[in-house]
C-alpha cells in the first residue's frame, strides 16, 4: 500500500462521520484544526442587508443561525457569539493593520457583469472588495473566509458573504419556490444557509452524514439545516468545552505566520451538491481555502 493510501481510505471514511473538523489543509488530518480560542467572537451585519429580501427578515433570519449555535455554547461550550452593531462595511478578509469584522453581507452585483476584463483585481482576486460584487463560481451561494495561524490553527477572523447577485434568498415557510420569487415560499433560505456558514465560521467542514447542517447537499426550498443537528452538536462540546481550553487536533504549535482559509457554500439545484475547491495567495505564508455548495 503507498503511503497515500492509507490517508485516502481516511478522508473515505470520514466523509460521513457525524462532523468533520476543518484543517489547514482541507481534510488533511495531519494537520491542525482550526478554532477559536477568544471566549467572545463579535459578528456584524452589512448595514445594506439583501434589497430583495421583503422586509428586513434577511437580518433576522441570519440572527437565528447564530443564536441556534450558541444555544448550543451556552449548554456545553466556552465560546460566546455576540452580535455587534450593524455596520457599513463591505469589504471581507484579515487587515494586518486595524480594526476586524467578523461580517456578514450580501454581494448583490456579479463582478463578470460589473468588472471590465482588464482590471488588475482579476489576478489579485480582489475584485470583490474593490467592486463590491460576487466574484466566485455562480453556483455558490455563501463562502466564509476564515484567517488563522497556520501553525496553530487558531482563527483570528471569519466573514461569511451571500451570493444574491445570483440567487433568491427568502426567509418565509411554504413550499418550494422558483423565480419569480412570490410570497410564503422557499426558493434559498437564508436562515439554512446562515445555519451551515456558522458551522464554517467556528471549525466545522463538510460531512456526507444524512441530516447533517454540515451535509453538503442543499437543493432549493431547504430550511432543515435551520436546526443544528446531533453530531454537529457534538462537535462544540468537543471542541470547545465549558470550562476548558478549545481543543486543537495536533499539539499546540503557536507562530507568527498567518492563513487565511475561505470557506462557503452554494445551493444547489436539485440532486445538487456542495463542493470543496483550493485557493492560493492574499498574503505572504497565507492561504484561502473556500468550501462551497454547487448546483
Amino acid at each position: 500500500m503507498t503511503p497515500l493510501a492509507p490517508f485516502l481510505i481516511a478522508m473515505a471514511l470520514g466523509q460521513t462521520d457525524p462532523y468533520v473538523r476543518s484543517r489547514v489543509d482541507a481534510g488533511d488530518t495531519r494537520t491542525q484544526c482550526l478554532f477559536w480560542t477568544t471566549p467572545r467572537v463579535v459578528w456584524n451585519q452589512s448595514t445594506f442587508g439583501n434589497p430583495d429580501t421583503q422586509g428586513e427578515t434577511e437580518f433576522d433570519a441570519i440572527r437565528a443561525s447564530f443564536q441556534s449555535w450558541q444555544d448550543i455554547f451556552a449548554r456545553c461550550g466556552n465560546l460566546t457569539l455576540e452580535e455587534g452593531p450593524r455596520v457599513n462595511e463591505r469589504q471581507v478578509g484579515y487587515r494586518r493593520q486595524g480594526t476586524n469584522t467578523n461580517l456578514v453581507l450580501f454581494r448583490t452585483r456579479d463582478c463578470n457583469e460589473v468588472v471590465p476584463a482588464s482590471e488588475a483585481c482579476w489576478a489579485e482576486d480582489t475584485c470583490a472588495n474593490e467592486f463590491d460584487c460576487w466574484d466566485d463560481d455562480d453556483n455558490t451561494i455563501a463562502i466564509t473566509l476564515t484567517t488563522y495561524d497556520e501553525r496553530s490553527g487558531i482563527i483570528y477572523d471569519s466573514d461569511i458573504s451571500f451570493n444574491a447577485a445570483r440567487f433568491s434568498f427568502t426567509t418565509a415557510n411554504g413550499q418550494t419556490c422558483f423565480p419569480p420569487v412570490t410570497t410564503n415560499c422557499v426558493a434559498t433560505d437564508v436562515q439554512n444557509t446562515a445555519t451551515h456558514e456558522v458551522g464554517h465560521l467556528i471549525g466545522l467542514d463538510h460531512t456526507r452524514a444524512p441530516g447533517s447542517t454540515m451535509n453538503p447537499s442543499a437543493p432549493p426550498g431547504e430550511v432543515s439545516k435551520r436546526i443544528v443537528d446531533s453530531g454537529s452538536r457534538d462537535f462544540v462540546c468537543d471542541a470547545y468545552p465549558k470550562g476548558q481550553a478549545s481543543q486543537a487536533c495536533l499539539h499546540p504549535v503557536t507562530g507568527v505566520e498567518l492563513g487565511p482559509k475561505a470557506g462557503g457554500c452554494s445551493a444547489a439545484g436539485p440532486g445538487g451538491a456542495l463542493s470543496l475547491v483550493g485557493v492560493w495567495a492574499l498574503w505572504w505564508l497565507r492561504r484561502s481555502r473556500r468550501e462551497e455548495a454547487a448546483r
